[in-house]
């Protein structure tokens, strides 16, 4: 017996045969579907006995998970420091009013300082010398009252004691810039964590790659779980002040060494400048 190539005896199947094979598979599939569903529910189409406790247990389950990620968000960042280095941040935030034409002009009207631990250190008002058009009560929460007490102070007596604190201190908020303005202070920028200027907790702007700030609500809901500055409510300075801290504590690690960086990368140039001339 002579030996035949291997291709002569490959058996071909006709097309008609393939397709019925196809097709047969598929309805052996799509029956073993339904059996498996009809075995989940009844002859009126609902869930059977255990299949909806099967579907409750799985709901329970999701939502307690939910819940869990969002304890831990709102669980206040931990930060192993000594009494000695948390001495060294402040965080503020300012409130102003509105004076001039339609109280267009942004006058300082409440200074708030806490420390580390979110002790208030400072809470001043300030008396204005010009005339109030807008109290803008509805986010600042001051009234007229407020500046008219015995207890508020002038400016200069409120920036100087501002000033006298955060001499040689950290200093974090969001939107320092606007703060610092109010108070014609300048502080160094080694100096600084603005929350509302740190990379990692801004966004794009549009599709030109420029990155803009985040208003400070939406960090606290993204970052830490937390609902602050809420619709119809004034704003409350010292939330606001604890806030910005909580997310400084929260990329702090990160937040330093990219401030480390920077800060020799400027002494370098310094430097280099220097030898220059």
């Amino acid at each position: 017996m002579t030996a035949q190539p291997i291709e002569a005896l490959l058996v071909t199947i006709p097309k008609e045969m393939q397709l019925n094979t196809v097709d047969s598979k598929k309805k052996r599939r799509r029956r073993t579907t339904n059996n498996t569903t009809s075995s989940d529910s009844s002859c009126d189409g609902s869930l059977t006995k255990p299949a909806r406790k099967q579907q409750n247990r799985r709901r329970n389950n999701n939502q307690k998970n939910k819940k869990k990620k969002a304890a831990q968000k709102q669980q206040p960042p931990q930060v192993e420091l000594s009494e000695e280095e948390k001495e060294q941040y402040i965080a503020i935030d300012c409130e102003m009013v509105g004076t001039g034409y339609c109280g267009q002009h942004s006058s300082l009207a409440r200074v708030c300082m806490v420390d580390w631990d979110g002790n208030t250190i400072l809470d001043l008002h300030v008396r204005q010398t010009h005339e109030v058009t807008d109290y803008r009560t509805f986010v600042s929460g001051i009234v007229e009252d407020d500046l008219t007490d015995e207890n508020a102070v002038e400016y200069n007596v409120c920036r100087d004691r501002v000033q006298e604190l955060i001499e040689g201190k950290v200093l974090v908020g969001h939107a320092l810039k606007n703060d610092l303005s109010a108070l014609k202070i300048a502080h160094p920028w080694q100096q600084v964590r603005d929350t509302g200027k740190y990379e990692p907790f801004m966004k794009l702007r549009f599709d030109d790659g420029i990155l803009w700030p985040k208003k400070l609500k939406v960090l606290a809901k993204e970052k830490l779980g937390k609902d602050i500055q809420e619709s119809g409510k004034p704003h409350c300075p010292f939330e606001d002040a604890k806030t910005a801290l909580d997310l400084y504590k929260k990329a702090r690690n990160k937040w330093e060494k990219a401030m480390d960086y920077k800060i020799n990368k400027t002494r370098e140039i310094q430097l280099q400048q220097g030898a220059a001339q």
